[in-house]
């Protein structure tokens, strides 16, 4: 009767690379199976690209191949391969890994004999003669700061990384260490199931460091073995440099130390670990970009008409004498949009006291933030050098820094196109599984301004253009969540016979029949097309240096011709360059939508306002290798727009302006003024009216000096017996009513009793 082998150790051989390593590790593996007896042999096949199954047990039979349905990373292979193991010794190694077989019984013998050893590594040398730490102290977040960051390439002898890397040991002795790397390496298997098995949540690194703590946390050593050693033929499966390599370190970092520390410290260890030239690079963009947004804010405050009404409707709002379901009017009378924004400036207002100067400052916080938005998508959707320059042009960029100071309700439209074109792009590529948070967005987006609703047909192309057809569940999500953020607007529609709706279901036919001749209003014609034409160019212009037509038009022309230039390479093969085809395509189709409005004005344009910012730099980049020449061009063109904000722009002046032709008279005048007539009204009823820019709409366009008023206890009846008339523009040719009472910084105040 034949008696069964017993096994001792399970060497279980992990694979992911290329090349023909892993059989060299095989090889040497097999005279180590001939010389020791009780022994099993396991190959993990963690790759993608599988070995030849038929090949590996044809030539290697007495291995037993295990192939992973995908490549489960370091730990969660290991675990695979390990639950197939029936030995009380695990004997784990890499498959670009060599080890002898007195190495191996160095290791086995050690590891038996010492009950208070749970794991034994040997030397490693790379056959490139690069230095590997076999064996360190504990990683702690003091070390992880000075050898993971910045520091450790400024001052790469520091004591801290010294005594980390044990510099001061050869590793030609043997002794007991607090990490070892686990390239080879040999552990009980009762220890490894004690310790709970190797952490799946960790993909690729840190593994040893995470190990070693849970080693020593159940009371066993780790035994560094300089007698035994492995040759590392460093497979070039694991490319260092790529973006995923780097994503995975960087999440295995922090899962490491907040893990084991906790999250604060993991949070500090990840500030300093992050910290690069290009962060700092950001880092500056990002505090002259806010410089630009705050600088001089509060004495140039802007509050006007269109202000003044939002902010009475959330008074009203507060007061209960209007409904919070809906939102802002847009220029048509019947159509509102839904209501996020009234719910931000309802607290805001709130808890400020009705100070108007709060909703500035909110919305320069998030200008401010929409630099980093940009980084950060714009490095996800391309790549490191196009996201620099386009959040620099848009930290100095004329039409951002007007958003920002306009302090509208509509500013985050365009800010929300980011992430927008990010999750269309996964849209795409996981063939719409990720169009619950695409809905999700463009809903949200609906809040602050209606027309990234055009952005909804941009995306219907875009999956008609790369023949991605999503499956049904996935368009209900993305109409679900759409809806998600609308759903006070729909409750307001419900209620109200959906008025709005059947009013933009009429509306938008009307438009489009008009444009194409069918209606009499806003036919196409030479006027129109010249109109539209030239309001494309004006949105590029106004990102850019809007004050120089030279500038803007040699600008215009480079980004035009580099993008029909460009576009031949990405249209071959659209698979490389899948976020250049979507930005063009969210150029070109809700363009098209605001063609058929007829010289739409340069707000409409905020669905899409990002654009010109990154197809300038995305052009920059495609076109100028040198980063030199790079650097310069990108530099002069913000330069250029910094120049145009100094010189023209009326927010930055450290003196007041009387000409209020083309911006709002000072907040400090608009306080004086209402101030003047609340001391002169003396507590009675009275109306106001204004003359001025705009004074033509409602409530004479005066609704911000109505607001300052309303909130300081002013009691103003449109039927009062008492009129003030507040004089902004005396050239207009109108007469104020009654006699003036006040003048200061360009403005007059007339009263008239009936």
């Amino acid at each position: 009767m034949k008696l069964r082998k017993t096994i001792k150790v399970s060497v279980v051989v992990g694979h992911f690379g290329h090349g023909g390593e892993v059989y060299k590790c095989l090889d040497k593996l097999k005279i180590i199976k001939s010389k020791f007896k009780s022994g099993e042999f396991i190959l993990v096949d963690n790759n993608g690209e599988k070995l030849e199954e038929n090949t590996v047990k044809k030539k290697y039979s007495w291995v037993k191949y295990i192939s992973a349905s995908k490549n489960l990373g370091w730990g969660a292979g290991r675990n695979f391969g390990i639950r197939h193991a029936v030995g009380k010794f695990i004997f784990s190694i890499d498959s670009d890994i060599l080890i002898d077989l007195q190495s191996f019984k160095n290791i086995y013998n050690i590891l038996k004999k010492d009950s208070k050893i749970g794991m034994v590594v040997p030397r490693i040398k790379n056959i490139s003669g690069r230095f590997t730490p076999e064996a360190t102290k504990e990683l702690t977040p003091v070390r992880g700061i000075f050898f993971l960051s910045f520091i450790n390439k400024i001052f790469p002898v520091n004591p801290i990384v010294k005594d980390y890397l044990m510099d001061s040991w050869n590793r030609r002795t043997s002794r007991k260490v607090e990490v070892g790397q686990l390239g080879a390496f040999m552990i009980k298997k009762e220890v490894y199931e004690k310790i709970d098995k190797f952490d799946e949540n960790l993909f690729l690194y840190f593994e040893e460091n995470d190990v070693s703590k849970r080693l020593k946390k159940n009371g066993h050593e780790i035994y560094f073995d300089s007698k035994s050693e492995a040759i590392h033929m460093e497979s070039k499966g694991t490319p260092k440099s790529s973006d995923q390599i780097k994503q995975i370190f960087a999440h295995s970092r922090y899962y490491y130390f907040k893990k084991h520390y906790g999250l604060l410290p993991a949070l500090i260890v990840e500030m300093f670990a992050r910290f690069s030239k290009s962060t700092l690079m950001v880092l500056g963009i990002l505090i002259l970009g806010t410089f630009l947004r705050f600088y001089r804010l509060i004495p140039n405050l802007v509050l006007n008409g269109e202000m003044g009404t939002d902010y009475m409707n959330v008074w009203n709002i507060i007061h209960g004498t209007r409904t919070f379901l809906i939102g802002p009017r847009t220029s048509h009378e019947w159509f509102f949009i839904p209501p996020i924004s009234y719910w931000i400036y309802t607290v805001l207002l709130f808890f400020a006291r009705f100070n108007p100067s709060v909703i500035n400052i909110f919305w320069a916080v998030v200008e401010s933030v929409s630099i980093l938005v940009c980084y950060y998508y714009v490095k996800k959707l391309f790549n490191e050098k196009i996201a620099l320059i386009s959040s620099f042009l848009l930290a100095v960029s004329t039409a951002w820094i007007v958003l920002t100071r306009n302090s509208r309700y509509n500013a985050p439209a365009a800010i929300i196109f980011f992430p927008y074109l990010w999750y269309l792009l996964k849209s795409i590529n996981d063939k719409g599984k990720s169009l619950g948070v695409l809905g999700l967005i463009l809903g949200l987006s609906m809040n602050f301004f209606p027309s990234p609703f055009l952005l909804i047909p941009a995306t219907i192309v875009c999956f008609i253009y790369f023949k991605v057809s999503p499956k049904l569940k996935y368009v209900i999500y993305f109409f679900l969540a759409f809806l998600i953020p609308n759903i006070t607007f729909i409750i307001y529609e419900i209620s109200n016979k959906f008025a709005i709706t059947l009013q933009l279901i009429t509306w938008i036919p009307y438009r489009v029949l008009g444009f194409f001749g069918l209606y009499p209003k806003n036919s196409v014609n030479l006027k129109v097309l010249s109109q539209n034409i030239y309001s494309v160019y004006q949105f590029f212009k106004d990102s850019f240096v809007p004050n120089s037509n030279t500038l803007s038009i040699a600008l215009f022309a480079f980004v035009t011709f580099g993008s029909a230039f460009w576009i031949f390479r990405p249209l071959r093969d659209k698979n490389k360059e899948t976020a250049f085809i979507l930005l063009l395509i969210n150029l070109i189709i809700p363009y098209l939508g605001l063609f058929m409005h007829g010289a739409p004005p340069e707000h409409y344009y905020l669905a899409i306002f990002p654009v010109p910012l990154i197809m300038a730099s995305y052009i920059l980049v495609k076109t100028f290798k040198n980063n030199i020449v790079l650097a310069i061009l990108t530099f002069l063109i913000g330069s250029f727009g910094i120049w145009n904000l100094v010189s023209t722009d009326w927010f930055y002046r450290d003196k007041f302006i009387t000409d209020y032709s083309q911006s709002p008279p000072p907040y400090s005048v608009q306080l004086s003024t209402v101030n003047e007539i609340i001391k002169d009204s003396k507590g009675s009823d009275f109306s106001i009216s204004r003359i001025g820019v705009n004074d033509q709409f409602e409530n004479n366009f005066a609704n911000n000096y109505i607001y300052l008023l309303t909130i300081r206890g002013a009691k103003i009846k449109s039927d009062a017996g008492v009129r003030y008339t507040i004089v902004e523009e005396g050239s207009s040719g109108q007469i104020a009513a009654g006699r003036e009472i006040w003048v200061d910084g360009g403005i007059q105040v007339f009263k008239s009793i009936k």
